[in-house]
């Protein structure tokens, strides 16, 4: 008896975790972590995801938890033809937190519709975690999503004072190391006229051209639109125009702290002027630019029309 009984916990104890397993249509596997509600998801609703994926060598190309960001999508009747995340995402219900892994290859090609980007192995395996959220009906995923972007609006701005003030406290260290004396703007902007121009100042819409050269607080210069200065700093780039850059005040798409700059200039007048990376780039890298760096550039604006 006590056997019969023990058999049936092993055959039991099997069938369970054999439940964990399913399949789509076209034979993508995934293991169920977290069972959810198990009711349908009609199409139309929009999915309220938590998103990671990594790649063979565990490091993480996207992860919603970290980013306080979900996944969100309107789930659609057809599912694009190859594209197995989809696949996968279209059979879970609300609850559900599922892992499941596709060769690198298949998801460039049917799910970014990208080519493999450069040193990846594309028979490599990529590992997803879903965890299904919620699923909404327009009016909820409209109140959803104001206060959703009222609260990253929030962090946003928290984050970006943070940031501000150690921008700020590096700025004044340099600033008085150097014996610079610096004026303020209320966005943190520091700045110098290093020549007085002529004429009123630039206002939005204007379009204002301009000599500049950029440079971190370490001295090392990173862009100049002066043919002898990129020579001098190997800068230089064959074929690049090296000319005044047009820029229109308050509209065209360099960094704030340029547009900010711009506003305190005349024709023909020079600037130094040091700009928080909250006013630059913020958290992005851009080639020689670390994130969160602050910039220095010397400006010279050419002329204004």
């Amino acid at each position: 008896m006590k056997n019969s009984i023990l058999v049936f916990l092993i055959v039991a104890s099997l069938c369970f975790a054999c439940s964990k397993d399913r399949e789509t249509a076209s034979g993508q596997k995934f293991t169920v972590l977290r069972a959810g509600d198990g009711k349908k998801i009609d199409s139309g609703r929009f999915l309220i995801m938590n998103f990671m994926f990594k790649d063979a060598k565990d490091s993480v190309w996207n992860d919603t938890r970290k980013s306080g960001i979900p996944i969100i999508m309107q789930k659609q009747g057809v599912i694009r033809h190859g594209d197995k995340v989809l696949e996968v995402i279209s059979m879970l219900t609300k609850g559900d937190s599922i892992m499941f892994k596709v060769p690198v290859g298949d998801i460039f090609k049917n799910s970014f519709r990208t080519p493999v980007p450069p040193k990846i192995d594309s028979s490599s395996l990529f590992t997803f975690v879903i965890g299904m959220k919620d699923a909404m009906d327009s009016a909820t995923f409209a109140t959803y999503r104001t206060e959703l972007i009222a609260k990253q609006n929030e962090k946003a701005a928290i984050e970006r004072n943070v940031q501000l003030a150690k921008d700020t406290l590096i700025i004044d260290e340099y600033l008085k190391a150097k014996n610079i004396n610096a004026l303020r703007t209320s966005d943190g902007l520091r700045y110098v006229i290093t020549k007085p121009g002529k004429g009123a100042y630039a206002m939005d819409g204007q379009t204002a051209k301009v000599n500049y050269a950029g440079y971190l607080l370490n001295g090392k210069y990173f862009d100049t639109c002066i043919e002898s200065l990129a020579k001098e700093k190997n800068l230089f780039q064959q074929g690049r125009p090296y000319a005044p850059y047009d820029v229109v005040v308050g509209r065209s798409q360099v960094i704030l702290g340029w547009h900010d700059a711009l506003r305190l200039m005349n024709k023909g007048s020079k600037m130094t002027v040091y700009i928080p990376s909250t006013l630059a780039y913020g958290g992005q890298k851009r080639k020689d630019i670390v994130e969160n760096s602050i910039l220095a550039f010397d400006l010279e604006l050419v002329d204004l029309k």
